[in-house]
């Protein structure tokens, strides 16, 4: 009765225990674990729980009332789908290798990984890892998720893990020694250091073409062969590694780089097979994919992960399909770099179909299944490269032909030359007499033109000396008026006096003397003033002198200003018009040809006086003619501005104002010469500059700049 009783209990507490432990571990049988040299494929032996709300806790799914509810897996890889559920392993391993353990889980994409190891019902170890998680979480710094046991040799233990990913989890589940995963993982690292070197070296050297050839397509050519090798080791852990350990919130986006490889293969396929030319139905169907690209990185950035994954393959998927449509109805019209293309992508699409099988279970999982994508993305990238090598021959050969043909043409032209050799002779020898014919009346014409010139020239001096004299004479006028009126005047004093002196009035005869006196000193002045005047004008008259005199800018345009109104007014006694100057009393003299720069400013004056009263005679109402000159010392020049508020110059006319014979003048009332004179005078005689500016309808003012020079 006592065995009986001690059997009961004993039963009852180890059962109690069992159901205590996590999992109900006693309805799972212990893999063991006997190999030391090679990776134990375990994913057969584990049992699996969805959790499709991805909340569950560890607490929660080890209790004994959800332990019923894990299943066996029994496949020899681990595939869940596409799904963006959390899905919950178990595994009990037993340790008999006399070494440690290391759990490998074969997808180095997986965004969220928890480890939890049991023994004896207490738990030993929790570990957190995954893509979305710093890299330097990892328990060992890999590109791989290889997780450390506690096992010890000939111990038993549970092994729970989390998995979640939005792309889905398959993945291969191994367990071994740390010796064996060295030994598998320096096969795969030497294939990838060939597939990445190989993958570079294609890079530079059509790179190198393209900064040689200036082709675009080799530039996108190198832009997606970037991209796939990019992808590529963002799938394999390596991007994570080397070049974000710090940024894992990089790896959420890792779809959009497949985005940027289906643009660049887009932009790549329409150049080199000029789509737009030989497809123009697939070129603009590649425009819609584009389209639905830049949707996608759009659905990325903002967190749809999930959507945005099923919508990029599904876009590549129907990009691949374009791709084989777009060569094959390329390579029928004759284009045959679209044959390579074509056998590029079909192997690249045979890799991608391999390496989907094998996630499937239905190819082997081995090194040619899980590299299947970088062989056929190399393989790819060699026969890509070979077809645009095989179109820069083609384009070689096109111009060899088209050489060929040139040379054929250049020769069936000499032959026609050499025909019509001496016929052109003939032809040219009648041409010539022709031309010397011409020629002759051309001279004949040149001097008949020369001379008109000449008189225009002519004409145009004695019009502005017939203008000075007119202002001259009013100016000597004025002073000989003086002179003759104090002169009858005096006559009438001395005959006063001579009266007074009979008289003897000595008082009133020195009054009359001092009249007479003042009256002789006013004649004396006048005199000296008209004198001045004609000595100035014999002066400014004078021809030839080429020598720069000190003059005084200020004084010559006040003069000349004074002589063109006074002389317009000799000519129209009903013109009349102000004028005002300011003149800068800085300048003093300055070394000028003084007779050249008076005849210059005196046709300003003539022009700016002619324009205000020929405004006047339209308007004849408020309006004011009105010239004004100013004069100014700048910082090494002197300039004189002459503004008047007539009729101003047409925009049309002010880049040919200074032109010989162009005139804004009624016919017969200008030559057209005077302001072309000017302007030689002011550019060519002083090295000074001459301009206008003008507002149509408003105002003009004539600028001249003359250097400050020494003498």
């Amino acid at each position: 009765m006592k065995k009986n009783a001690v059997g009961f209990f004993f039963c009852y507490w180890l059962v109690l225990f069992l159901f205590s432990c996590p999992g109900a571990m006693a309805r799972q049988p212990a893999t063991v674990i006997t190999n030391r040299d090679e990776l134990t494929n375990i994913a057969h032996h584990i049992f699996y729980l969805e959790d499709s709300t991805g909340a569950k806790s560890f607490e929660q799914i080890s209790s004994s009332t959800e332990a019923d509810l894990f299943q066996p897996f029994n496949k020899p890889f681990v595939n869940f789908g596409l799904s963006p559920s959390a899905f919950w392993m178990r595994l009990e391993l037993q340790n008999r290798t006399g070494e440690k353990l290391l759990l490998q889980i074969g997808n180095t994409a997986i965004s969220d990984i928890k480890v939890y190891e049991w023994q004896a019902g207490k738990p030993v170890s929790v570990i957190h890892s995954g893509s979305w998680q710093n890299f330097s979480q990892r328990p060992l710094q890999n590109s791989d998720y290889i997780f450390p046991l506690g096992v010890a040799n000939g111990q038993s233990t549970t092994i729970y893990i989390r998995v979640q990913h939005y792309r889905g989890t398959q993945f291969p589940l191994t367990v071994g020694t740390l010796q064996a995963y060295y030994h598998e993982s320096n096969n795969r690292n030497l294939l990838e250091g060939i597939y990445y070197g190989f993958m570079l070296l294609m890079i530079l050297y059509n790179l190198f073409i393209y900064f040689s050839l200036r082709d675009v397509s080799y530039l996108y050519y190198v832009a997606y062969i970037f991209f796939m090798a990019l992808l590529n080791a963002s799938i394999n852990g390596y991007a994570f590694k080397y070049f974000w350990p710090s940024s894992p919130w990089l790896n959420q986006y890792e779809d959009i780089i497949s985005s940027l490889v289906g643009i660049t293969g887009i932009l790549f396929a329409s150049t080199f097979l000029n789509t737009k030319k030989h497809t123009p139905l697939y070129h603009r169907f590649f425009l819609i994919l584009l389209a639905a690209y830049a949707v996608i990185i759009g659905l990325i950035l903002t967190k749809n992960f999930f959507w945005g994954s099923i919508a990029v393959n599904i876009i590549s998927l129907l990009l691949v399909l374009s791709f084989f449509g777009a060569a094959w109805q390329t390579l029928h019209k004759n284009y045959r770099p679209a044959k390579f293309f074509l056998i590029a992508w079909s192997l690249l699409l045979l890799s991608v179909i391999v390496f989907i099988l094998k996630d499937f279970d239905i190819l082997p999982y081995n090194a040619i299944t899980v590299n299947s994508l970088q062989i056929g993305s190399a393989i790819e990238a060699l026969l890509l490269s070979m077809a645009l090598a095989n179109r820069i021959n083609i384009y070689k050969k096109e111009k060899q032909q088209a050489q060929l043909q040139v040379l054929r043409s250049l020769e069936a032209n000499e032959k026609l030359i050499t025909e019509q050799k001496v016929v052109l002779e003939n032809t040219v020898q009648e041409r010539t007499n022709q031309l010397q014919s011409t020629n002759k009346e051309l001279l004949a014409a040149m001097e008949n033109l020369q001379a008109t010139q000449a008189q225009l020239v002519q004409k145009e001096k004695m019009a502005s000396l017939g203008e000075l004299t007119a202002g001259i004479a009013h100016e000597i006028q004025n002073p000989l008026n003086f002179v003759n009126n104090f002169a009858e005047v005096s006559n009438e004093l001395v005959d006063e006096m001579t009266e007074e002196l009979a008289n003897g009035n000595n008082a009133e005869v020195q009054v009359l003397a001092a009249d007479i006196k003042k009256n002789l000193e006013k004649i004396s002045h006048h005199g000296r003033r008209a004198d001045g005047i004609v000595k100035n004008m014999l002066q400014h008259s004078r021809t030839g002198n080429s020598i720069k005199e000190p003059t005084d800018i200020n004084g010559l345009a006040d003069e000349f200003l004074h002589l063109s109104y006074h002389g317009l007014r000799a000519k129209d006694k009903s013109f009349n018009a102000g004028f005002k100057t300011n003149f800068d009393d800085r300048i003093g003299k300055v070394p000028v040809l003084p007779q050249d720069l008076g005849r210059v400013l005196l046709n300003l004056f003539n022009n700016a006086f002619y324009a205000v009263n020929d405004k006047k005679k339209v308007l004849n109402g408020d309006f004011v003619p009105m010239v004004n000159v100013r004069t100014q010392k700048l910082e090494n020049i002197i300039q004189i501005e002459v503004t008047d508020n007539g009729n101003g110059v047409p925009q049309k006319a002010v880049d040919k104002i200074f032109q010989p014979f162009f005139t804004t003048k009624p016919t017969g009332e200008g030559t057209g010469l005077g302001l072309s004179l000017s302007y030689e005078i002011i550019t060519k005689g002083h090295g000074g500059e001459m301009k206008v500016e003008s507002k149509e309808g408003e105002y003009a003012t004539f600028i001249i700049q003359l250097p400050i020079t020494k003498t």
